[in-house]
């Protein structure tokens, strides 16, 4: 082999323990993503444990958008409220996180995939509210005659839920009975405020509260 062979070679040796050696240390780019989800309670920012979390996306495959959101990743939260999902990047077009338990009102949170170009886990918080069933019955209980009534109305302000109504209502009968059944925000006290007409004449109005334990189904009657 004459000598400009051999420096050509040579240099074909050289460029290829190049490229080898520039490949083994490139970055490769990281595949998973992750949520680091925090349940807090509503009221006082602590620690809710146990709260089911579920991760889903919509996606774009193939130039084909998919509208239905598909499930990534789910588990509970631990004792400090936390849980880590993670998860595959995909061509997400937005991330669904949801906080649902029994006992609870389900929290949702969309999160635009933008929020991972500058780090691959996110912290995110859920705020979780506490939740009861309860049944309010307003019995006559001393009834006079067929003018009697009652005008109602619990005094909770509306939220980010479907809870309890607090619309007046009155109601009329020598043997009225009204019972409602709704969901109302809980571990607090529900304050109501209502007056009563007895032989034609209204009284003054009462204001008063019950307390509302989260879980409970509670039954509360109020004889007028």
């Amino acid at each position: 082999m004459n000598p400009q062979d051999q420096n050509f070679q040579f240099g074909w040796i050289i460029i290829a323990s190049v490229i080898a050696f520039s490949s083994g240390c490139r970055p490769v780019p990281k595949s998973n993503l992750a949520f680091e989800v925090s349940a807090l309670h509503a009221y006082d920012g602590s620690a809710v444990p146990d709260i089911g979390i579920t991760l889903e996306s919509r996606i774009v495959s193939d130039g084909l958008f998919n509208g239905n959101y598909e499930l990534l990743s789910e588990g509970s939260t631990d004792a400090s409220g936390t849980i880590v999902l993670g998860f595959p990047r995909s061509n997400a077009l937005d991330y669904r996180i949801t906080g649902n338990e029994d006992d609870w009102f389900e929290r949702q949170m969309l999160v635009n995939p933008d929020a991972f170009l500058g780090d691959e886990t996110q912290s995110i918080v859920l705020e979780m509210t506490p939740s009861a069933e309860i049944t309010i019955r307003l019995v006559n209980s001393n009834p006079f005659d067929e003018m009697d009534a009652i005008q109602f109305r619990t005094l909770n302000v509306p939220g980010d839920y479907l809870t309890c109504s607090n619309a007046w209502g009155s109601y009329s009968g020598f043997d009225a009975v009204e019972e409602r059944t709704c969901w109302i925000e809980a571990d607090r006290f529900l304050a109501f405020t209502y007056r009563t007409m007895r032989n034609g004449e209204w009284f003054e109005f009462v204001v008063d509260s019950i307390y509302v334990p989260r879980g409970s189904e509670l039954d509360f009657s109020l004889p007028w």
